[in-house]
């Protein structure tokens, strides 16, 4: 199924040049665009749940208690396991985590 959009000009120009530049459909930069927008506002909601958090002394206490109490405790007997996450997965995860927990 197919949807007609109406963007103005100079964003349809845009739009055609990355498209050209990197031999896709628009259509096909537009998605690659939308997951990025989405992957950002993922985060951005992550970051400010964690402020939020560490704004509360007493809350962030005992969430690195918890932290500190299943540290390790989840690899149990899984050192061999391949990893739940993509290597991709795992350099955003960590780019975006101050304490990296996954290995």
């Amino acid at each position: 199924m197919a949807t007609t959009v109406r963007v103005d000009d100079a964003l349809h120009a845009m739009l055609v040049e990355i498209s050209k530049e990197e031999h896709r459909s628009i259509g096909q930069v537009i998605e690659a665009a939308v997951q990025g927008y989405r992957r950002e506002r993922f985060w951005a909601e992550v970051e400010a749940s964690i402020a939020r958090l560490q704004a509360d002394p007493v809350a962030w206490q005992d969430y690195q208690d918890e932290v500190a109490l299943l540290e390790g405790g989840s690899m149990d007997g899984l050192e061999n396991e391949p990893s739940y996450f993509t290597a991709e997965e795992l350099e955003e995860i960590r780019a975006h985590n101050p304490r990296p927990a996954i290995g």
